[in-house]
């Protein structure tokens, strides 16, 4: 079962190369009269603020296939981008001013550090001088918050676009701004078993990581956006001039911008690198080195390269963020290249634990959290599925609840079938280790040794009529009736649920002392197929890969599902029709037993 990303290298800059050209104002705001005239009177708390080198960096890209998107990206990094809000529709329903702003906070600390961060912005120009305690026409603020770094206890400041139900975020469709992909662990871990396979293990690796400072900052927004991004401190009013940390559209603007980045490293400079936001990291063979002037050290020579590119566009980047090593923690996870794992660190195992766990204790009065709670947990559990991807399975009813629902403040009843998919994920998390070894990985259906011990392979098939099993190696087949009560009656619930039937065989033959490592399927349904290549389906459809994945991680088997052709699959088909004469004709070898299917796979309640 192979539920880790391709290899991709830089997989953001897939952006750069498919995404349309990025969007002006729209015509009815810079036609607005009363935007005008605040922009006009008070023009000078309005500017584009960036540090980019603007005529290098297109220099740079003037080979770039997409030259429309490259075009675009500079222009607005000169005039300010706008973050795909859509406020004609709803023009009436949003007021022209609108004051969100909040006392400043009751910890010393935060407020302090609010204030150290408003004197940074004003010293760097990102904000505007302070105009008063009243908003002009056709403003909004904001509420700012002072939040925990993600893996850190250092302090972030957030403005809170999603406030309120005349948020800034409110006015951005959630479609606009899909199709960041990020690479994360399990890219990373593919291109390291790529290179182990060419080159062995005879070779020591380094992982290194370099980050920018301050990424999203660096992005100026358009003067008609800046007229909402007032920021409140103290009481004074200020503008934000760029692109903020909580805004919905504000990863897709850095994206797009470092999508080229990471088009110039990868295609002019042949850097392999990963990127993770603004989290660029990769590796390199022990001893590869170059020195870096800057900061009078030697860094591994794409690391180097790297930040010898950031110099030349002038983007802004800071010693410490620079890293490399034997291991290196990456995005939270601790990654060795040389034993090939990653590991969850104990401290972060228990958090992730008690943040589930806390999730469900609080529920026990109300039976509901809000649809941002519901989303800060599902962010949460799914960073956690670079190490268990096993475990996609838990989100499937969280996923359905949140379905269609908007409003962030809103109760979400918290039913049944999502306490026991936290439970179960909880349950694996609490028993694993916290050690992923990429080998896992590194292995193909076509792989498999037919006299080996440890390697089995199966065929499935479902009908109208029942299920079959096929083990051609062992020469062994199974049958089932269609099982009753099953939550859906599709053809794709009972092709699913012979590949979970052909993982629970395995099982079973256990009590016999054969201990299967490895287990190649193949099914004629695409669809299950999918299913099982990513772990993802409808709450219907989820106990079937729960149930699978038990036995997985309890026997520690290893599972590829690939497609097959249906005239390819005959003997199966046989079996899942009741056509046992026809079966052994086609397999004179064949042993026919009867099975039933696991009953946990067909939603009843574990024990």
């Amino acid at each position: 079962m192979d539920n880790s990303s391709k290899p991709s290298i830089c997989t953001a800059s897939s952006i750069s190369l498919t995404h349309d050209p990025l969007p002006d104002v729209p015509p009815h705001v810079q036609n607005d009269p009363i935007i005008n005239d605040t922009l006009h009177a008070h023009s000078s708390l309005f500017k584009a603020v960036m540090p980019i080198n603007i005529d290098r960096f297109q220099y740079l890209l003037r080979e770039h296939p997409n030259q429309p998107f490259v075009l675009s990206v500079c222009r607005l990094l000169r005039e300010g981008f706008w973050p795909w809000a859509v406020t004609d529709s709803n023009v009436s329903q949003y007021p022209l001013t609108w004051d969100a702003a909040r006392p400043p906070p009751t910890l010393l600390e935060e407020a302090q550090f609010l204030r150290e961060q408003r004197d940074e912005e004003l010293e760097k120009e990102r904000f505007s001088e302070g105009f008063g305690p009243d908003l002009f026409p056709a403003m909004y603020s904001m509420p700012i918050h002072a939040v925990p770094k993600l893996h850190s206890d250092k302090l972030r400041l957030v403005t809170n676009h999603s406030a309120t139900q005349y948020s800034l975020n409110s006015m951005i469709p959630r479609e606009s701004i899909r199709g960041v992909i990020l690479d994360g662990i399990p890219a990373l871990g593919e291109c390291l078993l790529h290179y182990r396979c060419i080159h062995g293990n005879s070779k020591s690796l380094v992982l290194w990581k370099s980050d920018v400072s301050q990424a999203y900052r660096h992005m100026p927004m358009s003067p008609y956006w800046q007229l909402k991004q007032v920021t409140t401190v103290d009481g004074i009013c200020y503008i934000d001039r760029c692109n903020v940390f909580g805004g919905r559209g504000s990863m897709r603007i850095w994206t797009a911008f470092d999508s080229l980045v990471l088009w110039i490293a990868l295609v002019l400079l042949h850097i392999d690198q990963f990127n993770y936001v603004d989290d660029n990291f990769g590796f390199e063979e022990e001893g590869c080195v170059e020195f870096y002037q800057p900061y009078n050290a030697y860094f591994p020579s794409n690391q180097t390269k790297l930040l010898r590119l950031w110099d030349d566009i002038n983007l802004p980047h800071k010693c410490r963020k620079q890293e490399y090593g034997h291991t290196l923690t990456i995005i939270g996870f601790q990654v060795d290249p040389n034993l090939m794992t990653v590991t969850l660190p104990s401290k972060s195992l228990t958090k992730l634990i008690r943040s589930v766990e806390d999730f469900l204790v609080t529920s026990t009065t109300s039976r509901r959290h809000t649809l941002t709670e519901f989303q800060q947990l599902t962010g949460y559990i799914n960073w956690s599925f670079n190490i268990f991807p096993l475990l996609k399975p838990a989100l499937s009813n969280m996923y359905a609840k949140m379905s269609g629902k908007t409003h962030r403040h809103a109760g979400i009843y918290l039913n049944r079938a999502i306490t026991s998919d936290l439970q179960w994920f909880v349950h694996h998390v609490h028993n694993s280790d916290g050690i992923h070894l990429f080998q896992t990985l590194a292995w193909s259906p076509s792989d498999l040794i037919e006299d080996s011990h440890r390697d089995e392979f199966a065929l499935v098939d479902a009908s109208g009529s029942g299920i079959g099993l096929y083990f051609p190696w062992s020469h062994l087949g199974f049958w089932s009736e269609l099982p009753c009560h099953t939550p859906t009656s599709t053809i794709y619930f009972f092709e699913a649920l012979a590949i979970c039937a052909a993982i629970h065989r395995i099982h079973f033959w256990r009590t016999a002392s054969r201990f299967v490592q490895r287990l190649a399927i193949l099914s004629d349904n695409t669809n299950a197929v999918h299913a099982f290549n990513t772990l993802k389906v409808t709450p219907p459809y989820n106990p079937i890969l729960t149930s699978a994945i038990d036995i997985m991680i309890e026997d520690r088997l290893q599972v590829r599902v690939d497609h097959i052709n249906g005239e390819d699959n005959q003997i199966s088909d046989a079996l899942s029709r009741g056509h046992l004469h026809k079966a052994r004709l086609l397999d004179p070898k064949i042993t026919i037993l009867h099975f039933r299917p696991p009953r946990d796979a067909l939603g009843a309640v574990k024990k």
